[in-house]
């Protein structure tokens, strides 16, 4: 199974920089100088979003793990 999450990028022509957002996930971030910058921050935070804080999982539930890639689609 495999889903594809869209990011969007955007140029903030007040301050000169660039900015991203993924809908599916409530991310917001940005303000670099270079789009390239902003693609990286972008896969950056969607995957500390993804990675989860094992102090919040429950030992007692039976669990699988996912391996998960984040890179651009082709």
């Amino acid at each position: 199974m495999s889903a594809v999450l869209r990011a969007e990028f955007f140029f903030d022509d007040e301050v000169n920089t660039w900015h991203y957002r993924v809908p599916a996930l409530h991310i917001n971030g940005g303000g670099t100088a270079t789009r390239e910058d902003a693609q990286r921050e972008c896969l950056d935070a969607i995957a500390f979003a993804l990675e989860g804080d094992p102090s919040e999982y429950d030992n007692d539930a039976q669990a699988i793990l996912l391996k998960i890639s984040v890179a651009p689609a082709a």
